[in-house]
């Protein structure tokens, strides 16, 4: 006896095979979801404060190294300020990278940084923070002083040095 088949392939009889979810496994898929999203979320956030914070600790150390090779390339002194008001770090003699007509400015108030510039110490005085420091490389790409800047977002915070007879650049 041959097998009859109705127009969508099953035997004639046979009971529809359900196609689909339950809402029960639906409600356990979110579920899950959510929680790897409960534990995302935060591990996220905070690696993102931490690269803000290395990022824009490697800007400072940058600037001050650009400086530093213009001034001993062009035999003329280059300074370079730092603003804890503003959180900006200017480097004079050198033009704007996206802006050619207006002089070389970070903010680091603003995307991608958003860190503050909370400490500024100069070797001379380490014991007391100021509110502006400026440190100027002479034609030998040599600093007239050392300066500690201190970058902070959250609860991560990066210091950058420059050692006053050496000229060299370190993060901590």
């Amino acid at each position: 006896m041959p097998i009859r088949r109705c127009l969508a392939g099953r035997r004639i009889g046979q009971p529809r095979q359900k196609a689909g979810f339950t809402l029960l496994e639906l409600t356990i898929v979110i579920m899950i979801s959510g929680i790897f999203a409960a534990v995302a979320i935060p591990v996220y956030s905070n690696s993102l404060l931490r690269f803000r914070v290395e990022v824009a600790s490697k800007r400072i150390a940058q600037d001050l190294a650009m400086a530093q090779t213009l001034a001993r390339q062009t035999n003329a002194s280059r300074t370079v300020s730092f603003s804890d008001p503003d959180n900006t770090c200017n480097v004079t003699g050198v033009a704007s990278l996206d802006r050619n007509s207006q002089p070389y400015q970070v903010s680091f108030a603003q995307s991608p940084y958003l860190v503050d510039v909370s400490s500024l110490v100069t070797a001379s005085e380490p014991s007391s923070p100021l509110r502006n420091v400026s440190v100027v490389f002479n034609r030998f790409g040599m600093p007239d002083q050392g300066i500690s800047v201190t970058v902070r977002t959250g609860a991560f915070e990066k210091r950058v040095d420059l050692e006053p007879l050496t000229g060299r650049v370190n993060i901590r």
